[in-house]
């Protein structure tokens, strides 16, 4: 089944602009018409603004002053630009955010299948990049949205060695996931959305028991795949510099009950490991989507029939 291609917001002609204003002006003005770009954005963009206003309530624990809604649009337009210089071979450094992430992070520069997870957190769309540096192919599990020149100017400079996998072409996902783990590829999936996701668990983030895919452990445990989180967040002002964090690596056993509780704890601390960060960089949540359902009992039977509900 192939269902409705969705759309990044925004005129078609919106990433030559900026491109031009990144490449003609100096970067105080540059960053004055991108602020300006971002509070006429965040006027326009209700859905997202209430979304941005429920996220930095949620985490700062009252409501946001206008000023830090409009450094929240500000920092995504940001994002969008460190992904169109790296996608034109500009230096952009995706580097480890000290050595304890290194060594944290260290299986891959192994030999060994990984599944590697990630959220809709600063630079995550740069990671498989990152981690292909070490050699590896790397498989990205992605929704095919409309106008997102980014993603195509960096999969176009990426030769062979980062593949994406469409979840909109649900017929063939299956077959595509299959043939990636069996070839030994890394697969790279973004883990907050419960979109698509066949089965979902409640975990605690954002003051709430909140509804989470749990894909990325399923796969785990049928392949026999260790799982790891890492996320990209800016190093001090820096506008083209990123630092990665490693989460724990979690392996699966075999067992399947055993598997089972493991997997939800592990999980469950990296999602503090994300809330700590995200206290630290605010502003670096690119989740323009109300945040994750209020898990019940009858969560995962809603998300399920949302994912088979024929368009």
């Amino acid at each position: 089944m192939v269902v409705d291609t969705p759309r990044n917001p925004g005129p078609s002609w919106g990433y030559r602009v900026i491109d031009w204003l990144d490449a003609h002006l100096l970067p105080p003005l540059r960053d004055a018409l991108v602020f300006i770009g971002s509070s006429v954005a965040y006027l326009g963009m209700h859905k997202q603004r209430q979304a941005s206003r429920e996220y930095l309530q949620a985490l700062l624990g009252s409501p946001p002053p206008l000023a830090d809604r409009l450094r929240h649009f500000d920092a995504i337009t940001h994002s969008l630009l460190a992904k169109l210089r790296a996608g034109q071979r500009v230096d952009t450094k995706v580097e480890w955010a000290d050595e304890a992430n290194k060594q944290t992070g260290a299986i891959v520069y192994s030999d060994e299948p990984i599944l590697l997870g990630t959220f809709h957190v600063g630079a995550s769309d740069l990671l498989g990049f990152h981690v292909r540096t070490t050699g590896r192919r790397v498989s990205m599990i992605r929704e095919r949205v409309a106008n997102s020149s980014d993603i195509e100017r960096l999969l176009a400079q990426s030769g062979d060695m980062v593949e994406v996998i469409w979840v909109n072409q649900e017929a063939d996902i299956v077959f595509a996931l299959r043939d990636a783990l069996e070839a030994g590829k890394t697969l790279a999936m973004q883990c907050d959305r419960v979109a698509h996701a066949s089965k979902t668990e409640g975990f605690e983030f954002l003051g709430a028991t909140r509804a989470f895919p749990v894909t990325i452990y399923r796969l785990a445990a049928l392949y026999h795949r260790p799982v790891q989180f890492f996320v990209a967040l800016p190093r001090g002002k820096a506008r083209d510099d990123f630092a990665v964090y490693a989460s724990p690596l979690y392996r699966p056993t075999g067992n399947r009950n055993t598997d089972q509780l493991s997997s939800h704890k592990h999980f469950q601390a990296v999602l503090t490991w994300l809330e700590n960060l995200l206290r630290a960089h605010p502003f670096q949540w690119f989740n323009f989507l109300p945040l994750n359902p209020v898990w019940t009992a009858d969560t995962n039977a809603t998300c399920q029939r949302a994912v088979k509900k024929p368009r």
